[in-house]
């Protein structure tokens, strides 16, 4: 019996599975019957960025013919769509461009995009969400932030790219309504415009449009005003005599301001006793420094003691580059520090020369200058045993064609080269910093050359030599580049780092002083020499 039942079993069962099989086929039948399943749009959606514009792009999703779909884009500015939906549209395409008429530039937006049947069903696939994006905006002010030479206690000059659809330039700051400026014919025609009346050590946000549409933005910050005891000489025309006359008469303390682009004469030695700041006033309608020429020196008035002497935003320049100096000093005094910020000094024999009986100046510092055509004194000159400059800072700036430019017969505490561009010089057989006397020639905290270029000797001379001082004092370069025709023969300075290129090929014009980079493989044109020329 049980053999005769397992025999029907064996015969039944291959035949009900056969009926279960042609079952499920059926209804796999019935089911690819239906329309096909919508895919969402594949891969990840591709924004790019324009002025006025951006445009979104997707990738074709599996097993979707083109032509047979649609795609819908929604765009909000979060993720979860929570926030109202700003722009909404459907493309026949895998892309859709969004103008600024819906977006607002330079906010960010989030898209979703769904696939749409076009047949009867209206079918949509699962969204696939963006990354952020936006508009990127026009961008037409020429600086951002606003140089500081444009930028002045109470005014600001900004500069843009000139297209005749502007319209108003509006400054807005943390206090303070916004100032609204119409741009006119010419300020268009100029690409510029003067901004006056603004509030001192104050920063503004500067928005340009072309009706109301933003065209860029940018920023500055007014500086602080003189204050103290100010002596202006802005007022006082067609005597170029009257800071010479003026000098001797201010009190201690006194800031002396000059009218940019006016000459003034040094026509006798001037004897300083008291401290002294000389700058040029602020003025954006005048770009040229006040300039001070010198057919003699400065010098300081014997047993004087003065906290500072200043030289600020001024031109400086003599009749002979043999024989005259901005200071020529030969009395016993004390001077705290002397500074030369932001001076274009050239055709002296020396800047400073500390010449007879004991003179000490504490903190010699020259920052963002230019300095060329120097004499055998150079740019500090200790030039006898009694006297001494305590620190020595050359930063920011740029000297050239100059015969010496530190020198020291006497003991420092510091010497620090920083940021600095240097091109014909030395003399041939000069040092670029010598500290000549034993045992009088020891630097106590190290004569350091950072991110600085060094370029060929003066008259062309490949036969210069570097640092010279006592043995003791430390001598180290970090960051800083020698040209292949700068040939330091003996005192090498270590550290330094040996450019393939000569002077003439790394810089656009040195002998003329334009030291603008040309060689776009300068490993140190983003870090090395002068900032003004980067």
């Amino acid at each position: 019996m049980k053999t005769l039942r397992s025999k029907f079993f064996q015969l039944i069962y291959p035949v009900g599975l056969l009926l279960v099989l042609g079952i499920a086929s059926c209804k796999e039948d019935e089911e690819n019957l239906e329309p096909m399943r919508m895919f969402q749009p594949a891969g990840v959606i591709a924004s790019t960025s324009g002025e006025s514009e951006v445009k979104l792009s997707w990738k074709t999703p599996p097993n979707t013919v083109a032509g047979k779909v649609s795609y819908s884009v929604e765009v909000a500015k979060d993720t979860l769509f929570a926030t109202p939906i700003v722009f909404t549209g459907v493309t026949d395409t895998t892309a859709i461009t969004i103008t600024d008429d819906k977006l607002t530039p330079k906010e960010f937006y989030f898209a979703r995009v769904r696939t749409i049947s076009k047949d009867n069903s209206g079918e949509q696939s699962k969204p696939l969400t963006s990354n952020r994006f936006s508009i990127r905006g026009a961008q037409l002010f020429l600086d951002n932030p606003v140089k500081s030479t444009d930028v002045s206690d109470r005014a600001v000059r900004l500069r843009f790219t000139s297209r005749t659809e502007l319209t108003k330039i509006v400054l807005t700051s943390a206090t303070g309504a916004p100032r609204e400026i119409t741009l006119t014919q010419a300020d268009l025609a100029s690409g510029t415009v003067l901004v006056d009346n603004l509030a001192s050590k104050t920063s503004y946000t500067a928005e340009i449009f072309a009706g109301a549409k933003s065209r860029g933005t940018t920023t500055f910050r007014t500086s602080e005003p003189l204050a103290g005891n100010l002596i202006d000489l802005r007022g006082i025309l067609n005597r170029p005599g009257v800071l010479q006359d003026t000098l001797p008469q201010i009190p201690n303390g006194s800031t002396v301001i000059l009218k940019r682009g006016v000459t003034y004469n040094i026509t006798s030695a001037i004897s300083l006793d008291k401290s002294v700041t000389i700058t040029s006033g602020s003025d954006l309608t005048e770009q040229n420094l006040a300039s001070i020429y010198m057919t003699s020196n400065f010098a300081i008035t014997a047993g004087s003691n003065i906290d500072y002497l200043v030289f600020k935003d001024v031109n400086m320049s003599s009749d002979n580059a043999t024989s005259k100096y901005v200071f020529n000093i030969n009395t016993a005094s004390t001077i705290k520090t002397m500074t030369f910020d932001n001076v274009r000094a050239s055709m002296f024999r020396g800047i400073v020369r500390l010449q007879t009986s004991p003179v000490t100046i504490t903190d010699f510092t020259v920052n963002n200058s230019v300095m060329d055509s120097l004499g055998s004194y150079g740019v500090i000159n200790v030039d006898v045993v009694t006297s001494k400059v305590e620190n020595i800072v050359i930063k920011n700036s740029t000297i050239y064609k100059a015969e010496k430019i530190v020198t020291s017969r006497n003991n420092s505490t510091s010497v620090l080269i920083e940021n600095v561009t240097v091109n014909e010089s030395p003399l041939a057989g000069g040092y670029l910093v010598d500290y000549s006397t034993s045992p009088t020639n020891n630097v106590t905290n190290g004569i350091k050359i950072k991110n600085s270029i060094l370029g060929i000797g003066k008259n062309g001379s490949q036969a210069i030599r570097g640092v010279r001082a006592n043995a003791a004092t430390l001598v180290e370069a970090t960051g800083t580049y020698t040209t292949a025709d700068y040939v330091a023969t003996s005192n090498q300075i270590p550290g330094v780092t040996p450019y393939s290129a000569t002077s003439l090929n790394l810089w656009q014009d040195p002998k003329n002083g334009n030291f603008r980079l040309k060689d776009a493989a300068f490993p140190g044109k983003a870090t090395a020499g002068d900032p003004r020329w980067r």
